[in-house]
């Protein structure tokens, strides 16, 4: 199945993330248990973060990324670029 690298990055100050933390992370949860997550993590330099997604098209995965509250509520943006894994 493919998979999709999604970078999201910070374009508020990092505290305004505070309240939509929880929120994030839930959201992360469920995608790995179903199955559409890979692994996820945040930046050494606090500046934002990235995860691996598993979906059927760059369109799902894309759906997948905007969905998650940091995006819904303009706290990141995101880019997502198709991903081969070769080990």
């Amino acid at each position: 199945m493919p998979e999709y690298l999604v970078t999201s990055n910070l374009v508020v100050e990092r505290e305004k993330t505070a309240p939509h933390r929880a929120a994030h992370l839930d959201y992360l949860t469920r995608l790995k248990e179903e199955g559409k997550l890979r692994l996820a993590g945040r930046f050494s330099d606090g500046k934002g973060g990235m995860y691996i997604l598993v979906a059927d098209s760059y369109e799902e995965a894309e759906e997948l990324a905007k969905a998650d509250p940091y995006h819904v509520n303009g706290l990141r943006q995101f880019t997502i670029i198709g991903w081969e894994r070769r080990l």
